[in-house]
Formats: C-alpha cells, structure tokens, sequence
C-alpha cells in the first residue's frame, strides 16, 4: 500500500483550492486508500465533510471539468483543472465493491448513466490510448500485443461514456432524499466511445463473465437506446477492456508508479485475458 502524503503538503493543497479556510478549522485529515495515482482524503471542516483529491503528477489535460458538472458526479466545492487537485463533498453510501449490484441493476445504471452524458464533449480513442501507453512501457506482452492487433476493437456506435467504470468508482447513496441514487465518481477518461467498453469494465471490476454480462446487456436495452451487440461482440470488447487495464499497469510501472496495486494489475489483466484468447 503507497505511503499517504505528509500532512503538510496535503494542507497547502488545501489551502490552493480553498484560501479562504483558515488551517485551525480543518479539523481532521483521514487518508482513503484505494487511488492508484492520485491520493484521496476525508477531510472535514466546520463539522462538513469532504473528499481531496491530490494529483502528484498531472499526466496530460483532460476535459473532466466538463463532466464533473453533471448531476451524476460529485458535488464539486473547488478544482485546480491545470493541476488536477479536486475537493468535493463528502457522499454518504457504498462503492458497488462492497454493495454489489444484480446484473439487471447493473444495467439499467448503465443505461440511465449514458443518457445523461453529453455526447461530443471529448473522444476516447481506444486504440490511440493503448498504442501510446505500449509505447512508453519497458516491457508488453508479446501475446497481448499481438490480441490487440488482432481483434483491432472499434466502437461500433458512439455514446458519451466514463470509460473508468469500476466498482469502486460508483456510490450507492444512503440517505437523505437521494438514497438509492448512484453517484459515479473519476471522471478523468470520460469521453465519446462505445457504451459496451463501460458496461464490459464495470463487469470485469465485479468479476462477472459472458453470461452476467450478457445479462447486463438485456437490462441495457430495456433501460434505454438500445446497443444491440452479439456475444462476439461482447468478448471482443471484454479482451480490448483487459488490454487497455494491462496496457496502463505497464505504463504506469514504467513512469515510475511502481507499487503492489499495479504489479498486480498487470498479472491480472493479463491471465485474466489469457482466458479470452
């Protein structure tokens, strides 16, 4: 597990997005493991709380601002867009990692997150972002490679999507009148793409197969616009999500984000897509 950010450092960030706090009203600074790039912090001040989000290195901009305005992300109370540090209000609830949704759930949150995200804001281009991330890797599976270059994965239609939909990215929200609501979180990737990319992502972060993904497709399509896809299509979206999950644990070791979480995303995504081949 990384080491969380001296105290100190987390506090002048603090101060950056928020000057006008002054340092004897934050009353408490709680880490929250689980970020791979970022580290996150539980901070409450005047008995609010509040979820700080510090960048240590900004990889390149990206147009979350865009998508942080929607309905569906964080409450937004500051963001540094240039440095990518973001403060937002603390949700009361649970990831979907600890309160795993039925695959007809899952669906229709697909469904309904897709119909409130804007389409044309910013494109994720899958295979420019896999190509990019190999080539400032030390080391690529041979064997991934080569299924990268076979299944040669397109969208095959195009839909404002999160592109990072894991399980632990997503809140159910308890209490208070929108309990029961999901708030999706790291809008970092967002960006036009097939929807079947989120809904294949946000299976393999629940470690479902085919048949609950196929599952998660119908209750797709009765929830809204349908993504008709057959189950070729399905797998080949499966082995172009894993590739993108090994692509970026390969780049991130390279660049020097070098920790037990990414080791073993690598080993992961790489039998996981042994089992896709």
């Amino acid at each position: 597990m990384p080491r969380p950010l001296n105290e100190l450092i987390v506090r002048e960030v603090l101060t950056t997005l928020m000057p006008a706090w002054r340092p004897c009203e934050v009353q408490r600074i709680e880490y929250l493991p689980g970020g791979y790039t970022n580290r996150n912090f539980r901070v409450e001040v005047r008995s609010h709380a509040y979820v700080l989000r510090v960048v240590e290195r900004a990889e390149s901009p990206s147009s979350e601002r865009d998508y942080l305005a929607l309905d569906i992300a964080p409450d937004v109370v500051a963001h540094d867009a240039r440095r990518g540090h973001l403060l937002t209000r603390w949700i009361p609830g649970q990831v979907l990692a600890d309160s795993p949704p039925s695959p007809g759930e899952a669906g229709e949150y697909l469904a309904d997150l897709h119909a409130r995200i804007p389409l044309g804001l910013n494109r994720y281009d899958f295979n420019r972002e896999v190509t990019a991330m190999f080539g400032r890797a030390r080391n690529v599976d041979p064997r991934v490679k080569a299924c990268f270059e076979e299944i040669a994965w397109r969208p095959a239609i195009w839909r404002g999507c999160h592109n990072d939909l894991n399980p632990w990215n997503i809140i159910r929200v308890e209490g208070g009148k929108e309990a029961g609501r999901f708030r999706t979180l790291d809008w970092e990737s967002a960006g036009d793409n097939d929807p079947l990319f989120d809904l294949v992502g946000l299976c393999v972060g629940l470690d479902w197969g085919l048949e609950d993904a196929l599952a998660c497709h119908d209750a797709y399509r009765r929830g809204g616009p349908g993504i008709g896809a057959t189950e070729t299509r399905l797998s080949d979206t499966f082995r172009a999500f894993l590739i993108r999950e090994y692509a970026w644990a390969v780049a991130q070791l390279a660049a020097g984000n070098d920790r037990d979480e990414i080791r073993a995303q690598v080993a992961a995504s790489r039998a996981a897509l042994a089992n896709w081949y």
